[in-house]
C-alpha cells in the first residue's frame, strides 16, 4: 500500500484520506468510538481511495467487521422477523456459524474502498485495474482476505463482473433502496409530494450546511445515537461529536438540520456524494419527540429534494423498507466482494463455504423479509 507523494495536488478525497489518518492516529478515543482499525491509502486509476486493515477485533462496528456484520449486527436484526419459529432456526444457524467464522479467521481482512459509513459509494473500476489490484494486495496480504462492501448490481454491474471474473467471490449481505437519476419518475409519486408539502409548511427551521456552528455536533451526534445506537443496534458506527465537526469542516459531509423555537437541534441528515451517487451516513432524530413532527419525513424529504434537484442517484441504504418503498425507492441485494484464493487452506474453505451458503439462501431472505 502507498501513501500519497507530497507533490500531489489534493483532491477532496484525497485530503478526506489523509485527515482521517490523522484523525484516527490522534484522536481520543477515537474518531469512531467502536472502530479499531489500521487505516491507509492508496491510489486506484489516479483516485485516493481508503483501505482499512484488521485482524480480529470481534466487537469493532461492521463497517470494519465482516463478523459483526454476519453474526453481531444479525442477531440484533432477527427481532425484525415476524415468524417466531424463524427467529429461533437463525439464532441456530448465527450460533453454528459464530466459531466457524472465528476459526475461518473472517476479520482478517484488507477492506478497499471503506470509507467507514454504511454505505461505500465505488467506482466502476475497469478489469486490468481489478486484475493488477487483486494480484498486488493478494501477493503483499498473504494472510488478509481482500473485501469490498456496498457493491450492487444495479450500480456496479460491470464492476462485479470484472471481480467474478478475477476470483472474487460475493456475500449477499442486505437489501437497499436506491433513487437513481435516470427513472424521476419517483419525484411525482403521492407520498414524496406530500413529504415536501410538510417540509414547506414546518414550524421547524432548517440549517443549511454554512449555517451549524461547532456546538451543533454535540446535539447531531445525540439524535444520531437516539435513532441507530439506542433504537437500532450498538454495532453501528458511533460518531463522536468532534468526528462529525470534522467532516464537516472538510466538506465531505453536507448536514441539513431541522432547529426547535428554542433553537436546540431535533433532527439532523448527512448527505456524502461520490461517484455521483448521494448517500446519508448519518441520519437522527430526538426520538422522544411526538411522531406527528414528522421528523424522519422531513430528513427524507430533504434528502429527496437535494437528489432531485442536483440531477443524481440516491442509495438510501437498508431499513424503514416500506416508507422507502412508497416513495419510489427500488429495492436491490447487496453485496460485499471476498477474494480469498491466496489464503491458507482452512481460512479460504470456511469462507468459501459460507459464501455458497449465504448465495442459496440470503438474497431470498433478504427481499422477503426487506432486511
Amino acid at each position: 500500500m502507498s501513501t500519497f507523494p507530497p507533490e500531489m495536488a489534493w483532491s477532496t478525497t484525497q485530503k478526506y484520506v489523509m485527515e482521517v489518518n490523522a484523525m484516527q492516529q490522534h484522536a481520543s478515543p477515537g474518531a469512531i468510538r467502536n472502530v479499531q482499525t489500521e487505516l491507509e491509502s492508496m491510489l486506484i486509476e489516479n483516485q485516493a481511495v481508503p483501505v482499512t486493515r484488521n485482524e480480529t477485533e470481534y466487537d469493532n462496528s461492521y463497517v470494519c467487521s465482516p463478523y459483526t456484520a454476519y453474526i453481531r449486527y444479525a442477531r440484533d436484526e432477527l427481532g425484525l422477523l415476524k415468524s417466531p419459529k424463524l427467529q429461533r432456526f437463525f439464532k441456530g444457524v448465527i450460533w453454528l456459524a459464530d466459531g466457524l467464522l472465528q476459526l475461518g479467521k473472517i476479520n482478517q481482512t484488507i477492506s478497499i474502498n471503506n470509507w467507514m459509513f454504511s454505505t461505500n459509494p465505488i467506482p466502476n473500476w475497469q478489469e486490468n485495474t481489478v486484475c493488477e489490484l487483486t494480484q498486488k494486495l493478494a501477493h503483499s496480504n498473504p494472510q488478509h482476505s481482500l473485501s469490498i462492501r456496498s457493491l450492487n448490481r444495479e450500480t456496479n454491474k460491470e464492476l462485479m463482473q470484472h471481480l467474478t471474473s478475477n476470483g472474487w467471490i460475493l456475500l449477499p449481505a442486505r437489501q437497499v433502496y436506491l433513487f437513481m437519476k435516470d427513472d424521476p419518475t419517483w419525484w411525482r409519486r403521492n407520498n414524496v409530494k406530500n413529504d415536501q408539502r410538510l417540509l414547506r409548511n414546518t414550524n421547524l427551521k432548517l440549517l443549511e450546511p454554512y449555517q451549524h456552528r461547532s456546538s451543533d455536533f454535540f446535539e447531531i451526534e445525540r439524535c444520531f445515537n437516539q435513532l441507530f445506537i439506542e433504537k437500532h443496534s450498538t454495532y453501528n458506527p458511533q460518531f463522536t461529536a468532534d468526528y462529525l465537526e470534522f467532516l464537516h469542516r472538510q466538506q465531505l459531509v453536507e448536514f441539513f438540520s431541522f432547529q426547535d423555537e428554542t433553537g436546540r437541534i431535533v433532527g439532523s441528515i448527512g448527505l456524502f456524494t461520490l461517484h455521483g451517487i448521494i448517500t446519508a451516513p448519518i441520519v437522527g432524530y430526538d426520538t422522544r419527540l411526538p411522531k406527528s413532527l414528522g421528523l424522519y419525513r422531513l430528513l427524507m424529504a430533504v434528502l429527496l429534494k437535494q437528489t432531485h434537484e442536483r440531477k443524481l442517484s440516491l442509495n438510501l441504504s437498508s431499513g424503514a423498507g416500506h416508507f422507502k418503498r412508497q416513495r419510489g425507492g427500488r429495492p436491490v441485494v447487496e453485496y460485499t466482494a471476498l477474494y480469498v484464493k491466496h489464503l491458507p487452506c482452512t481460512q479460504r474453505f470456511i469462507q468459501t463455504m459460507f459464501a455458497k451458503l449465504l448465495n442459496r439462501y440470503a438474497p431470498d431472505l433478504l427481499q422477503k423479509h426487506e432486511l
